[in-house]
């Protein structure tokens, strides 16, 4: 019996020692983060879109939780997504329009909780905006922000984007390296960004026809075909059930409501209401279903977390609780902003509240809107309902008092003059005004009021790059008028009269400019090339130094700084144009000057290595490649001489001192019949060639 009772204990035992083994650890589901730029929410089927075909995102949002009334914390590229990837209020992050450092190194981004939890991470962007330097790179293991080498080639400075198809043949090259070909094999966290809808409207066939009348959405339906490849493949391999899906878009596009043509400067829903949908993964318990309470994109960091299990110490900077849970019931409301019209133009910033029903806006003139019985905002009831501005006033001031962002005064954006040209390529003003937070309290113009100038200022703009100069200067003129303070006016008309070659207008309008903002480095440097042309070196040097004072990163103004000093110092210009290469590598003029100067110094090694980088950038000048080819000659690699004397008389049939110079690198190379053909021909095309001797040159 004894040994019985043994037998059953010991069975007991194991049979609890068996039940108290963990089930097997179940995978961790994969994470896909898509952004679709510049999707107001009623442009989309799923959210009632008319005259639209968006089939992809339709489908997901049948299979998912669509959230009706996304609010959009900044209606601006960059701001919106870091908010989307940090989980913070823009007011919190420091990241509010164009005009700011990057992202401060304090704030974490979720693609570092994913990558400290086991996941491979990855991103394709699509435009400059999301370009690594401005701080959303940190916790990639891959951050695809180059665009092709065909752009560097291009003189546009509006190449600073990429197609949606391009975007998503690059993502899915790196989900089948790391989702499917990757040993060992780790959930993916992925952020796919395409850009597409966003100005100027430019879909590809079959959607510019379709879309004739309306080519944003065109750009919208052409996004959601391309998206569509990155689905089928979820589904093909057998990962679309174990991956969550977010989809949100960053912003809106007013498409004329308001007076506003596209984004950023006001805050009505047609600007900051997005699509929001979440299709969970399998097995989490979530049913499809729409959710008409009002939520915040600075809800998604915790979602993409919680949703998978996560907990991470990024948790703490998080200022929401998700888009799921019974925490989520108290907030209901949902903030948005813009400090675009204040940091650029010196008007007022406009913040902004949305309950389930009213939209406030806080402005010099205040607004509050029934978006139930009146969602095109037509109808201002602030005047009429001053109890519930007074309340939604209250709850947005206590909301603006959480943890806000300090930042450090400073006269200008520390961006480049790259930035701020890709930035304007794309329709952005980005320079800094001259007013000073504490001028908010004395009170700004509203930016109700000055729409009109603005578009006037957007479309002067267009003008010029069109080179329309009698239209935009008449545009700047009305401008002019009705706001004699705006720095901006005589900027541009100085930019203007520089592309025209004329010095003298050129410098008194960067003056009148810099008059009205003092420390605006742009038009410094403007003045300093009108004054090197007017043949006034010594007040140029003085205007770079001090733009560079005010922005040690103007990497052009190190540029022309070392182009003035090159006629008295070669040393301090080499320094000049090292300093330039070191902010600003890809920018081939200055390559080539560098080389140049290597070159004259007899430093042959570095000039060529100047002088080709400036050739692979776009610069396809036939005395460069000459140049570059005697450099590779002096410092005995004469295949690549040849190769590039080659190229140099395929753009000059006609540089004779080319003929000459390959003429004799063949005679090193210890081919004569080659060289006599070079040397005939250099003689025939320059007379004082023909009595040279064989190499003189060299």
């Amino acid at each position: 019996m004894k040994r019985f009772l043994q037998l059953l204990c010991g069975l007991a035992c194991a049979s609890y020692a068996l039940a108290a083994v963990p089930p097997a650890h179940k995978p961790k589901p994969n994470v896909l983060l898509i952004t679709i730029d510049t999707v107001r929410a009623d442009h989309l089927g799923c959210y009632g879109g008319v005259n639209i075909e968006t089939p992809t995102l339709d489908a997901l949002a049948h299979d998912g939780i669509v959230f009706e009334r996304a609010i959009s914390q900044v209606p601006l590229t960059w701001p919106s997504h870091a908010v989307i990837l940090t989980g913070t209020y823009p007011f919190q992050n420091g990241v509010q329009d164009f005009t700011g450092q990057p992202l401060a190194p304090q704030f974490r981004s979720v693609a570092q909780a994913f990558k400290l939890h086991g996941y491979a991470t990855g991103a394709v962007i699509s435009a400059f905006v999301l370009d690594r330097s401005w701080g959303l790179a940190r916790g990639f293991d891959f951050y695809d922000d180059a665009f092709s080498a065909q752009a560097f080639q291009q003189k546009d400075i509006g190449l600073v984007d990429r197609k949606a198809g391009e975007s998503v043949t690059h993502a899915l090259n790196w989900l089948n390296q790391e989702g499917l070909h990757k040993t060992p094999r780790r959930p993916f966290f992925f952020w796919l960004h395409l850009y597409d809808p966003h100005s100027p409207y430019d879909p590809p066939e079959p959607y510019r026809t379709q879309y004739s009348s309306h080519l944003s959405d065109g750009e919208i339906a052409y996004a959601d075909h391309e998206l569509g490849r990155l689905i089928t493949w979820l589904k093909r391999n057998q990962l679309y059930d174990h991956t969550l899906i977010v989809f949100l878009s960053d912003h809106g596009e007013s498409l004329g409501d308001h007076g506003e043509k596209e984004h950023g400067f006001f805050v009505y829903n047609s600007t900051v209401h997005v699509p929001l949908i979440v299709k969970p993964p399998a097995g989490s318990g979530f049913r499809p279903v729409r959710v008409p309470r009002p939520v915040e994109t600075v809800a998604v960091a915790p979602t993409l977390l919680h949703s998978v299990g996560i907990k991470d110490g990024i948790e703490k900077q998080f200022q929401s609780h998700g888009l799921f849970g019974p925490a989520t019931e108290n907030e209901d409301t949902a903030y948005s902003e813009t400090f675009y019209p204040f940091s650029s133009f010196g008007w007022s910033p406009l913040h902004a509240l949305e309950s389930s029903r009213y939209h406030y806006i806080e402005a010099p003139q205040p607004e509050l809107y029934d978006v139930v019985a009146d969602p095109q905002e037509k109808n201002n009831l602030a005047s009429q309902q001053t109890a519930t501005v007074a309340v939604l006033k209250d709850k947005l001031q206590a909301l603006l008092r959480q943890n806000p962002f300090t930042s450090s005064e400073g006269g200008n954006s520390g961006l480049s003059p790259d930035a701020l040209e890709k930035l304007r390529a794309l329709g952005y003003v980005a320079y800094r005004s001259p007013v000073s937070p504490a001028a908010l309290a004395a009170g700004l113009p509203d930016p109700k009021d000055k729409v009109g100038e603005f578009n006037s200022i957007l479309a002067a703009a267009d003008a010029f790059h069109a080179g329309d100069f009698q239209s935009g200067r008449e545009l700047l003129a009305k401008v002019r008028e009705s706001d004699p303070q705006m720095y901006i006016v005589p900027f541009m008309l100085g930019e203007a009269a520089q592309r025209q070659q004329n010095w003298g207008d050129a410098a008194g309008e960067f003056q009148k400019s810099l008059e009205l903002n003092p420390n605006f480095d742009q038009a410094m440097l403007g003045l300093a090339r009108a004054l090197v042309k007017l043949d006034r070196p010594d007040e140029a040097k003085q205007w770079l130094e001090r733009a560079l004072k005010f922005n040690p990163q103007n990497y052009r103004a190190w540029h022309e700084l070392g182009s003035i000093e090159s006629k008295a110092d070669k040393k301090s210009t080499i320094a000049d144009y090292e300093k330039a290469i070191s902010i600003q590598s890809n920018f081939a003029p200055l390559h080539r000057d560098l080389g140049m100067l290597q070159f004259q110094e007899q430093n042959y090694a570095e000039a060529a290595k100047h002088l080709a980088t400036s050739a692979e950038l776009g610069l396809n000048d036939a005395p460069l490649y000459n140049f570059l080819g005697i450099s590779y000659s002096r410092t005995n690699r004469l295949q690549k001489a040849v190769e590039t004397y080659k190229q140099a008389l395929a753009l000059d049939p006609n540089l004779a001192e080319a003929h000459l110079n390959l003429g004799y690198a063949y005679q090193r190379l210890n081919q004569p019949k080659a060289a006599q053909a070079e040397y005939e021909t250099a003689c025939r095309l320059e007379e004082k060639f023909c009595s040279l001797r064989p190499g003189s040159r060299q």
